[in-house]
């Protein structure tokens, strides 16, 4: 139990228990990567309730962001990634790189529900797993990642904290991209890994934005379900493509995927440091400072 530790060392701390939870989860038989995801999550019940007890508090607890929705920023989290990856794969499908096409199954399955195809299939693709599982994942990770790391990195100043907590998401993957097949298996890691590396970076800042813009994790946590919602629902969509589409243009570490995200957060995070005069708000991370910014 360690009460006293300064912001860097929490942020030091909890980076170490996610990895090595991590390595554990990606070396164990029978790995999967719905478990590998809720790491972050482990790590930060083990940081609150165990390192620094923090989370027998309810001020402790208010720290992460769960006490309010953020609601005026939940239109931004989900039309953000739609934009993004909307462009991104209307490219790939202009330029013939890969063709637009429905599943059979996907569009048996409407006729069979009665509901036209134009209305399926994005209930069935995107809003579905957006506010089912994947907002539980999402969850598992944000929690981490947006709702305690980078509070506890903002003293590097607002710009340093949103691309180094998505820096050092980005890294957390590595793990079961080397050690594994279950993340990107069709690529070569050689080309994939720098362009992953740089992406998950460049959401963190559009991620990143929601959370210091509301001081809530919510829509940080539907940002994330959103992207990974809407990516998947775009592959799944695109026939006959090939890697250098789905993994190197339009996929989730795609150029044009960068370039979308380093344009969007890049464009948010200065309206709200501007606005604020050079910064956000804090966030508190402890406590007596949630206490004191209640």
């Amino acid at each position: 139990m360690l009460k006293k530790l300064t912001d860097g060392k929490k942020a030091l701390a909890f980076y170490v228990i996610t990895l090595a939870l991590m390595l554990a989860i990606t070396l164990s038989p029978g790995a999967s990567t719905e478990v590998a995801m809720l790491t972050p999550l482990v790590a930060v019940l083990l940081m609150m309730f165990v390192v620094t007890r923090d989370g027998y508090t309810r001020e402790g607890l208010k720290s992460l962001g769960l006490h309010r929705l953020g609601l005026r920023a939940w239109p931004v989290a989900i039309l953000g990634p739609l934009l993004v990856l909307g462009i991104a794969y209307g490219v790939v499908w202009a330029t013939g790189l890969a063709e637009f096409s429905v599943p059979e199954a996907l569009a048996d399955q409407g006729a069979r529900l009665g509901v036209p195809l134009w209305l399926w299939v994005p209930i069935a693709t995107i809003v579905g797993p957006l506010f089912t599982l994947g907002l539980v994942l999402s969850l598992g990770e944000e929690l981490g990642w947006r709702g305690y790391l980078l509070p506890r990195l903002e003293s590097l100043g607002a710009w340093a904290a949103v691309l180094l907590t998505g820096f050092l998401h980005a890294v957390f993957h590595l793990p079961v991209i080397f050690l594994t097949t279950l993340y990107h298996p069709g690529a070569n890691k050689l080309v994939l890994v720098p362009l992953f590396v740089l992406s998950v970076t460049l959401v963190g800042m559009f991620l990143g934005y929601l959370r210091l813009s509301t001081g809530s994790v919510w829509p940080a946590v539907l940002g994330h379900s959103a992207h990974n919602s809407i990516w998947a629902a775009f592959s799944a969509l695109s026939a006959g493509s090939t890697p250098l589409a789905t993994e190197y243009l339009a996929g989730e570490s795609g150029v044009l995927v960068i370039v979308g995200y380093a344009a969007l957060g890049g464009w948010l995070m200065y309206a709200l440091t501007r606005k604020k005069g050079g910064a956000p708000e804090a966030l508190p991370t402890s406590p007596k400072a949630a206490t004191e910014g209640a």
